[in-house]
């Protein structure tokens, strides 16, 4: 179920057909060629556009709200969305701001460049930390619906209404006292009732960090975000845990404005061991079905044509 609409939401307008109007086709066609066809953010469903924007393809509406609630009530640099295109296929497309960055290299930065990032960085947690929760223990979207987090699969999860029931979903409903494997997941999720909630972007890393000049010019992807335990964020950024994310990795252990969580991290890598992201949906692990997942993305930019076609469509 996607997440819904609200009064503060960006324009929509509802597609009568797979083709996107004619106006931005034009505009993603010119984007082709003044770019070369270059994706944004290392990312295939995004392609910049002229102007100033860029569209990003398939996203949902959670990224959406996230990206306004976090606009609204925080200085964290995000992308202003100025469109948003509904298919009935439960997806969306985006028209945003292009905000002018590179990916944080970290491999490249000094140790005082890092240093700084990093207390950027805290800075920008500090005041997505701080925001309430709808309720104490909620674990949902910033619409209080359902959540979409690739370390749980494809599909969505949630609400859910304490940590406690939070931590059954991650052990897939299995009694505590029946987890045989590292004890430490029975410690952590043993005192479920003392994590406090916290506003999580759930996708932190460098791909998802624009900088320029020393600073960060924008924290973009917000798709996952939502409200989880408060060592969630710490935790999502050790699942992507590559070797050119090491200095990413130490800035963010080396920040003393940012709480590690290392017995939690213990236990989510055994949980991660045990059962893995594919499992709660069949998703991740079936070849055939991420294959049609990127076919979709492919087809979403392939069916818009060259902007002189089937221009009825747009009617």
């Amino acid at each position: 179920m996607p997440s819904s609409k609200s009064s503060t939401s960006p324009p929509c307008i509802l597609m009568k057909s797979k083709k996107l109007p004619l106006s931005l086709r034009i505009r993603m066609w010119a984007g082709r060629y003044v770019y070369f066809g270059k994706n944004e953010c290392g990312m295939d469903n995004v392609l910049r556009l002229p102007f100033g924007k860029i569209v990003k393809f398939r996203t949902t509406w959670n990224e959406v709200q996230a990206m306004e609630y976090v606009r609204k009530h925080t200085s964290v640099p995000v992308p202003k969305i100025y469109k948003v295109f509904e298919r009935n296929d439960s997806y969306i497309d985006i028209v945003m701001e292009y905000i002018p960055g590179d990916k944080a290299d970290f491999t490249a930065m000094s140790a005082e460049e890092i240093q700084k990032l990093g207390e950027q960085l805290a800075n920008y947690l500090d005041q997505l930390r701080s925001l309430e929760p709808p309720e104490p223990g909620f674990i949902g979207s910033a619409t209080q619906e359902s959540l979409l987090d690739h370390r749980l699969g494809h599909y969505r999860f949630g609400p859910f209404h304490s940590v406690a029931d939070f931590h059954a979903y991650l052990r897939f409903g299995g009694a505590l006292e029946e987890w045989l494997y590292d004890p430490v997941v029975k410690k952590i999720h043993g005192k479920s009732s003392e994590y406090q909630v916290k506003f999580t972007h759930a996708d932190l890393n460098p791909k998802n960090i624009r900088y320029r000049n020393g600073r960060i010019t924008a924290i973009i992807d917000w798709e996952c975000a939502g409200w989880y335990p408060e060592y969630w964020e710490y935790t999502k950024i050790w699942f992507a845990d590559h070797a050119v994310y090491q200095n990413f990795l130490d800035a963010v252990d080396g920040s003393p404005r940012i709480t590690n969580y290392t017995e939690e991290l213990q236990a989510e890598r055994d949980i991660w061991r045990r059962i893995s992201p594919w499992r709660y949906d069949s998703f991740y692990g079936n070849p055939k079905s991420m294959a049609a997942f990127k076919r979709s993305i492919a087809r979403t930019q392939e069916t818009q044509g060259r902007p002189g076609e089937s221009a009825a469509a747009d009617s």
